[in-house]
């Protein structure tokens, strides 16, 4: 079995095009770090933009890992190596609004709903079995956001 844990970035500090997160983001990081901490992630991927690095990296430290970075736009290659490199792993993956979605329906076949640009709190699970379909569960971490 292998289980992607996939993210959108958390808030981020202005509408730059490689901003860093703001306070809240940093706090959301934190958060993320605490909901995964004992889940056994052991690959983190994240875009070569800084605020998915951040939102990431306390998790990454807690576990003791680095971060692979990817292209954002590259879904095909990021899956491509989840599947490769993530085999029988449990990855954890930082992507954007709009390219979360992809890399959920990418991954398990299945459709996943559009990110609104106000929300931060989806986490999504998808289990990719050695046999038989994929299943997509949405979680939430950190404060609730619209």
């Amino acid at each position: 079995m292998t289980t992607v844990y996939i993210v959108r970035h958390a808030e981020k500090a202005n509408a730059d095009r490689d901003t860093p997160l703001s306070e809240v983001g940093l706090a959301r990081a934190e958060a993320l770090a605490l909901r995964l901490g004992d889940v056994g992630v052991d690959l983190v991927y994240a875009t070569s933009l800084q605020r998915t690095q951040q939102t990431v990296g306390p998790l990454a430290a807690r576990v003791g890992t680095t971060i692979r970075i990817v292209e954002p736009m590259a879904i095909d290659s990021l899956v491509g190596l989840i599947r490769a490199e993530g085999c029988g792993h449990v990855v954890l993956v930082a992507g954007h609004n709009h390219t979360v979605p992809r890399i959920v329906e990418t991954l398990s076949g299945q459709p996943a709903a559009a990110i609104p640009e106000q929300v931060y709190d989806r986490l999504y699970r998808v289990d990719l079995p050695v046999q038989g379909m994929a299943t997509v569960t949405l979680l939430h971490y950190g404060e609730p956001t619209p």
